[in-house]
């Protein structure tokens, strides 16, 4: 998943509710705006990348994974 497809995914999650927490793969919890630079770096890294929904700090939130082939 190129970067551009992973930010579509987190506004598809997101909506507009921009308060959502996001959770990345080392258990750091980031807002939204940082997620979004962050989603970048792995994908030039070589690494590929799965944005979910799922629970961060208690509520509804993304789940970041990243995984080398």
């Amino acid at each position: 998943m190129r970067w551009v497809d992973a930010w579509n995914e987190l506004y598809e999650i997101i909506g507009t509710r921009f308060d959502a927490d996001c959770l990345l793969p080392d258990g750091s919890v980031v807002s939204v705006e940082e997620c979004q630079g962050w989603l970048q770096e792995p994908i030039y890294a070589g690494y590929e990348l799965k944005v979910k929904e799922g629970q961060v700090l208690g509520k509804s939130g993304v789940v970041v994974s990243r995984w080398k082939d």
